[in-house]
């Protein structure tokens, strides 16, 4: 990624929080009794530096505000330019769901490493990139909060189902790093980073 799509994936990474495809890195079990916040810093040296703190709860109705944004006509919307059948993605999952632990894929492409392989319960992303702006993707997804982010009918997705299962998880759940720019998405109790 360079400085100038900073921004693009930093909307990237948020709405991949907001539909439930984000994970914890050492997953914790949350404490009875306890309301679980979300945290998203953005920080761009030298610019820009987001913070936002919300309730788990809240994130679904965010969600409601603006549902065409993450799904529309039954597909899913990465960016402007990509889009993905709901359908599509659970018949895949429902293939990958009992395999195990396994690598699915490895790209090499124009300096960019891409691997994407399950682990126990967790799928794991990973990309790297080299050169002076080089960046590190690592997005680590539970299998329960795919199984329920995919649970839906036809051409949607159990947003409600998956924020549930993240309700109950807490630590990091995704990490970009650029040669400027940080993005940081994690789970606790704390209103406040």
């Amino acid at each position: 990624m360079r400085a100038h799509s900073f921004w693009s994936a930093s909307l990237l990474a948020i709405m991949v929080m907001f539909v439930g495809l984000g994970a914890t890195n050492g997953t914790q079990a949350a404490q009875p009794g306890t309301e679980p916040w979300i945290h998203i810093e953005v920080d761009r040296e030298g610019a820009d530096h987001v913070n936002l703190n919300l309730p788990l709860a809240a994130i679904e109705a965010a969600i409601a505000l603006a549902p065409n944004t993450i799904v529309q006509d039954g597909q899913l919307k990465l960016g402007q330019e990509h889009q993905v059948p709901v359908a599509a993605i659970r018949g895949m999952w429902q293939e990958l769901r009992n395999v195990g632990d396994a690598e699915f894929a490895t790209i090499k492409h124009e300096g960019n490493d891409v691997r994407i392989a399950r682990e126990g319960e967790t799928i794991l992303v990973r990309v790297s990139s080299e050169g002076d702006d080089g960046e590190d993707v690592r997005v680590e997804i539970p299998v329960p909060v795919v199984d329920a982010l995919l649970s839906g009918d036809g051409n949607t997705l159990n947003v409600r189902a998956a924020i549930q299962q993240l309700s109950t998880m807490r630590g990091e759940m995704v990490r970009v790093i650029e040669a400027n720019n940080n993005i940081r998405v994690w789970i606790d109790e704390s209103s406040t980073q």
